[in-house]
């Protein structure tokens, strides 16, 4: 499949216009959004050997010195120029890039959350010459606009799972070889973390994944000598990589969940029927896709109403919007229709909890119920499409921010 979803970061990424560090988790799209959103006179990839370097579309490597000569030029004539998978650069050369800045356009791209502190860290080189940008997951409104399928747009927010499934039933069909996919790209961040995964952090996104949210009883789960203080640092550090995502209470518990709903489906299957080793079958019970779809929607109209999303586990309540001190609105959300006596009971029950109500149902227009605001699948796509705005989408390649840079060096330089 060739879909490539646009996202609204393109815009941010096209205005770019001094030194700017993009991160965030492997796999979410970085690359995608440079090549076709950033404007750059010259495009290089740093190699997983750290020696060499691959100039635009070119297969071949070149010296990795020899790159960061045209990268040089290029900056001290005033052009732009992007250095990926910069988390893999020797210090020497961040060394040598600080030298030239502010001079041209740097955009580096780190597939790595630690490289924000050994750049922007007291003792880096570059602290003080970069502007940090974060490149998350693509948003629900996002990849909601486009497709115009809610279950699917929620599944496609993490784009590399976007080759292998067209459906639900194709997602189900492949549990068990894109587990194994999975835990490969986890353990590749924590690689690029300068970290091995271990079985304890396996597990642990796994017990996430299959909805044991609090710290205390993974800590209990694992055994960890540290007890609920071991759980939540290393909940922490599971949030800084980009793969949980600990969503706030009305009490004082966060309510951790897998940052991506693709991820966490496939880790549920793992954890629960152990895919990666039996394979799917006939008798796998439905995947938690009503939750993935709650989470997601509810990001969405955090959004649009500008406040933090909350979770009720006590009260049972899917999202609480919540501005300041304030709960300014509660939403039941459901993949399926709600009846006249579903509505009405969630209507009660959030009265209790936020001052407005809502109701979402990806599968026709609520039933009136006393609600505030009734979204049904066609309202809900109205509000994405009404959020997304600029895009980005593909088709277009990335203009030139300067006119042709002449490099000396005898090799093809150019990005484009």
């Amino acid at each position: 499949m060739g879909l490539v979803l646009g996202r609204k970061e393109c815009r941010r990424v096209r205005e770019i216009d001094s030194w700017t560090l993009l991160y965030g988790r492997r796999k979410v799209g970085k690359t995608t959004l440079l090549r076709r959103c950033a404007r750059y006179d010259i495009y290089m990839t740093v190699s997983q050997t750290r020696e060499s370097g691959f100039l635009g579309d070119r297969l071949s490597p070149v010296p990795l010195r020899d790159a960061m000569d045209d990268i040089a030029r290029t900056l001290r004539s005033g052009g732009a120029a992007v250095i990926d998978e910069f988390q893999r650069l020797p210090p020497e050369h961040m060394d040598a890039l600080a030298q030239l800045a502010p001079r041209g356009i740097l955009i580096a791209s780190g597939s790595s959350y630690g490289v924000v502190d050994r750049i922007l860290g007291g003792g880096s080189p570059l602290l003080g010459h970069m502007l940090p940008v974060e490149i998350d997951i693509i948003s629900y409104e996002d990849a909601l606009a486009q497709l115009g399928d809610p279950i699917m747009a929620a599944i496609y927010r993490d784009p590399w799972i976007i080759p292998f499934v067209d459906s639900v039933e194709r997602l189900e069909g492949r549990l068990g070889e894109l587990v194994l996919i999975a835990k490969g790209l986890i353990g590749e961040v924590f690689r690029e973390e300068e970290r091995e995964l271990a079985d304890t952090y396996w597990r642990a996104l796994l017990m996430v994944a299959e909805g044991r949210w609090r710290s205390s009883e993974i800590a209990g789960a694992l055994g960890l000598r540290g007890g609920e203080a071991s759980a939540s640092s290393m909940l922490s550090r599971l949030s800084r990589m980009g793969l949980v995502r600990g969503i706030p209470t009305l009490g004082r518990e966060r309510y951790n969940v897998v940052r991506s709903p693709a991820l966490s489906l496939m880790l549920y299957a793992e954890a629960k029927y152990m895919v990666s080793e039996l394979g799917p079958s006939s008798g796998l019970p439905a995947l938690p896709l009503g939750r993935e779809i709650q989470f997601s929607v509810g990001e969405m109209l955090a959004a649009r109403f500008g406040a933090s999303q909350h979770y009720s586990p006590r009260e049972d309540v899917d999202v609480v919007l919540v501005r300041g001190r304030r709960r300014e609105w509660a939403f039941e959300v459901k993949a399926g229709e709600f009846s006249a006596q579903e509505a009405g009971a969630a209507v009660e029950r959030m009265r209790r909890v936020a001052e407005m109500v809502g109701l979402v149902s990806l599968s026709g227009r609520p039933p009136d119920a006393g609600a505030d605001l009734s979204l049904g699948p066609r309202e809900l796509l109205e509000m994405a499409r009404s959020m997304s705005g600029d895009l980005g989408m593909p088709g277009r390649g990335p203009q030139p921010r300067s006119p042709r840079i002449a490099l000396t060096s005898r090799r093809p330089s150019a990005a484009q």
